[in-house]
């Protein structure tokens, strides 16, 4: 293994044989040879990445991915079907809430068998026991047995131990997920000041905002295969896209076939949005459109709705607010327009439009299309929330 690499997974692949009924398990050990009673889960399939000495890597992924099962695979606890893990250094892993504890155990004896495996001496545990206490703040719990404890009690006393035992590799499975804010602050602080130390940090979240902020890259798995590595922004904000309903892929083109309903009054020939539909928080937003009618109509009005891609109606307006109305139109003529929205303020995201045009009075529609045109918001820094709002900060 190259120097410089702290973990190597190459083709890596873990399957479950699942069974309907539990006879069938006797069934298929006497008739192995001749029938199959079980159906094959893989819940992960030639998963293959590098973590170098240093890094912060991050995985993200909808429940079953298979994050966790990667991470057992890297620790040992769980034989790969097929697949190599390497891993050069010394490990400390907190995979669930209060693994390794034995709950008829005082914390302060949990502390000393869990350091103890984790590889410490008992010297070293003397010296840095009451660290590890005062970090989890459970002082006056420490000689209770740990199934009184709350799950955030259990959370404080192992994350405590994982992070005192010197690990060069930290491998932390949803960690963060449960205690209050005021120690998931000490946690990240703690995390920081091991980054700058060196430690190989490995971690699953659900937190994106985390993984935006701590992580050099992340890795994005979809039903136990890799979906995406690299750079922490860009992959967590395709993954949320992805997650809030999108079915594309990031990237794929802004234009498809022109959906609208048939009112009898007129049909939009044109709707179009300029550019490659790839767009940042700021820049414009521009979207043609022409419409011809059918027959005879008075003024128009046009109106624009924007959805996020799991449905949220995020954006709803017409021409009317802004007192622009266009000229009636007699059967065959086309009435042309461009809709901008400037600066962009949308978060990132996928997003769907729809485009119509209705009497001036909205008492008739005479053209509406279907969520047929969409487009993609990124940026280059994290981001919350659904709408990056122009905003002034005076600090007085």
């Amino acid at each position: 293994m190259s120097s410089d690499v702290a973990i190597r997974v190459c083709d890596l692949s873990k399957t479950y044989l699942t069974y309907q009924k539990p006879r069938d398990r006797l069934l298929q050990s006497l008739l192995r040879h001749r029938r199959t009673f079980y159906r094959e889960f893989w819940a992960l399939r030639d998963v293959s990445l590098e973590v170098k000495r240093g890094e912060v890597v991050g995985i993200l992924g909808r429940n079953g991915a298979g994050k966790s099962t990667l991470l057992q695979a890297i620790c040992g606890t769980l034989t790969p079907t097929r697949g190599t893990v390497e891993v050069h250094g010394r490990v400390s892993a907190l995979l669930e809430l209060g693994a390794g504890f034995n709950p008829e155990f005082s914390g302060r004896e949990n502390v000393r068998v869990s350091a103890a495996i984790l590889g410490m001496r008992p010297e070293e545990i003397a010296a840095r026991f009451d660290a590890i206490v005062a970090f989890a703040e459970l002082a006056e719990f420490i000689d209770q047995p740990v199934k009184t404890y709350s799950s955030g009690m259990y959370l404080r006393l192992a994350f405590a131990v994982a992070v005192h035992v010197d690990p060069e590799i930290l491998i932390v499975d949803e960690a963060l997920a449960v205690g209050d804010l005021a120690f998931r602050n000490k946690c990240l602080e703690k995390i920081r000041s091991m980054m700058a130390a060196g430690v190989t940090i490995l971690f699953v979240t659900h937190d994106i905002s985390t993984l935006q902020l701590l992580c050099t890259r992340v890795v994005w798995l979809d039903q136990g295969r890799v979906r995406a590595i690299g750079e922490p922004i860009r992959v967590s904000q395709d993954y949320y896209a992805e997650l809030v309903g999108h079915k594309g892929t990031p990237g794929e083109p802004a234009q498809t076939m022109l959906i609208q309903q048939d009112t009898g009054k007129a049909l939009f020939t044109e709707v179009r949005l300029q550019g490659n539909g790839q767009l940042r928080p700021g820049d414009t937003l521009s979207i043609a459109f022409a419409v011809q009618a059918k027959e005879a109509l008075g003024p128009l009005v046009f109106n624009i709705s924007i959805y996020r891609a799991d449905g949220d109606w995020v954006v709803g307006q017409t021409s009317r607010e802004a007192g622009i109305y266009w000229p009636a139109a007699a059967a065959g003529e086309v009435r042309k327009g461009r809709i901008e929205l400037a600066p962009l303020s949308l978060a990132p995201g996928d997003y769907l439009v729809a485009i119509g045009a209705c009497s001036e009075d909205y008492s008739l529609c005479y053209a509406l299309t279907d969520l047929s045109l969409k487009f993609s918001v990124r940026a280059a820094y994290p981001t919350w929330g659904k709408f990056i709002h122009p905003i002034r900060w005076i600090a007085e």
